[in-house]
């Protein structure tokens, strides 16, 4: 039974390594504001838009840019804001998660 869980922990660990790899090569082509509000994500955790604005000091404008060109790639997800169903948080999106609800949901 523990080699089972030694081999699930390595591919888990081969699939990280692979997925880093795949975002490291998108994230090189992008510009320094987008890696500027990814990395800001990555170090705070989930943020509303002016929340990032507020940490960044990047107009507005540029923030929307970066997070929408963010979407676009499926790096970051949008969530509504417990507190405020106005705002919407933005985070960096974790693909192994996202398979173990998914499956969950039936949709695997």
């Amino acid at each position: 039974m523990s080699k089972k869980r030694e081999n699930i922990s390595v591919d888990n660990d081969r699939d990280k390594s692979t997925l880093q790899n795949v975002f490291t090569e998108e994230i090189k082509n992008f510009p320094p504001s987008v890696k500027f509000v990814l990395k800001i994500l990555q170090l705070k955790g989930m943020l509303t838009q002016k929340e990032i604005i507020d940490e960044t000091y990047l107009p507005d404008r540029t923030v929307r840019y970066a997070l929408n060109k963010l979407k676009i790639e499926g790096i970051v997800e949008e969530r509504l804001h417990r507190k405020d169903a106005r705002q919407v948080l933005y985070g960096i999106k974790n693909p192994i998660e996202e398979d173990v609800s998914n499956f969950a949901c039936g949709f695997v």
